[in-house]
């Protein structure tokens, strides 16, 4: 490659990493920032820093000349919106992996309002099996899936969400030790508390696109069979590979 060539492309290759970490910290400072500060979070001049805002603001990927700062722009939240349709695409048939090498119906589900919402569901093929039904709404506080996502939290925002004061009372004071367990552990379990004779197994994964849950509903006795330390160590690999998909909601993690 001719040396001109070579020398355009890495600082075109620069110019991209360097735009690409001022749209980093901006994503973690949605309250806006000032040039000043956005330079010594990327740890760069502040005339560079000014320079690359100004070809993003250009672009709309962020929005300038406010009195809060510099903040993301239309654009750059317009191509966020349009991914967050997308997450059941990228999802679905890393889901269909895991459900046809448990042999078992997985879920995927989000928080709505209080409550856990299924948004996709890979049922398994097979007589005896659990069908979960996209848009069912079922508890948070008592489920797999619902337990998974509010560990992803703290503590405070899952008594908040289920509208429980302080501790929340005994039941919140078992709800704050599971949580504990499922962060420690980096799973959830439903112990025929939904529905018995039912077991669920769920991993939370946060990402930049929201925060969602992967669950595996199935009958005790096969999950028995089957062992559940499999059953997790599938649901880990899976949650994995959807974050090498759609990120980590902070990078740092």
């Amino acid at each position: 490659m001719d040396d001109d060539l070579a020398g355009e492309r890495g600082q075109g290759i620069q110019v991209i990493a360097r735009a690409a970490r001022v749209l980093d910290v901006l994503g973690g400072r949605p309250e806006g920032m000032s040039l000043g500060g956005i330079a010594k979070a990327v740890d760069l001049p502040r005339s560079t820093v000014q320079r690359i805002v100004k070809a993003l603001a250009d672009e709309e990927l962020v929005r300038t000349g406010r009195a809060d700062g510099v903040r993301l722009g239309p654009a750059f939240l317009r191509l966020v919106g349009k991914l967050h349709t997308d997450v059941v695409a990228v999802a679905a048939p890393h889901l269909q992996s895991l459900s046809d090498d448990i042999g078992e119906t997985v879920t995927l589900g989000r928080i709505s309002s209080h409550e856990l919402a299924f948004i996709h569901v890979v049922v398994a093929e097979r007589e005896l099996r659990v069908v979960s039904r996209v848009g069912a709404n079922l508890p948070l506080a008592t489920t797999a899936g619902g337990r998974a996502l509010l560990a992803l939290g703290s503590d405070e925002e899952a008594l908040a969400l289920l509208q429980l004061p302080d501790a929340g009372g005994a039941n919140g004071n078992e709800l704050l030790k599971e949580l504990k367990r499922v962060r420690r552990t980096g799973y959830a379990v439903d112990d025929n508390e939904t529905t018995p004779g039912i077991v669920s197994l769920a991993v939370g994964v946060d990402t930049i696109l929201g925060r969602f849950a992967i669950s595996i509903p199935a009958p005790a006795v096969r999950v028995a069979s089957v062992g559940r330390p499999r059953i997790v160590e599938q649901l880990l690999a899976c949650r994995d590979v959807l974050l090498g998909e759609i990120g980590r909601s902070r990078p740092d993690e």
